[in-house]
C-alpha cells in the first residue's frame, strides 16, 4: 500500500524525494445529451440531485488520488508527501479535480 501524507514527514522515517507527482480527474457535472443537458444547478432544481452529485464527485476525487498513486509508484515510491488537493470549476458543466505532492522512498531511521 502506498503511504499518501499532507505533511513534509513520516515519523521515524527518513526518505528520498524521488519527484512532483499529481493525478487529475475532470468531473462532468452533467447527464449526458445534447438539448435539454442537465448542468449541476438544474440537477439541483430538479430536487435530489444531491445525492447524485456527491456520488459523481466521490468517484472523481477517488479517480484522481489512484493517479496519483500510479504516478508515484511509476517512479518506485513507497509514499507521496505534502498531499494537496484541489479543486476548480474549469467550465460551468465541468470540475477538474487535482491531487499533487512529492514521490518519495522510504527508509527507517537508524
Amino acid at each position: 500500500m502506498l503511504l499518501l501524507v499532507n505533511t513534509d514527514h513520516i515519523a521515524g522515517k527518513n526518505f528520498k524525494a524521488l519527484g512532483f507527482v499529481q493525478g487529475v480527474s475532470i468531473h462532468q457535472g452533467s447527464t449526458g445529451g445534447t438539448a435539454g443537458t442537465y448542468g449541476v444547478t438544474s440537477l439541483k432544481a430538479m430536487g435530489g440531485g444531491g445525492d447524485l452529485l456527491t456520488g459523481m464527485l466521490e468517484k472523481a476525487r477517488e479517480e484522481a488520488q489512484e493517479k496519483l498513486r500510479a504516478a508515484a509508484r511509476e517512479l518506485g515510491a513507497d509514499a507521496v508527501v505534502n498531499v494537496t488537493y484541489h479543486s476548480a470549476m474549469v467550465s460551468p458543466s465541468a470540475t477538474e479535480i487535482v491531487y499533487s505532492g512529492t514521490a518519495v522512498k522510504v527508509s527507517t531511521r537508524s
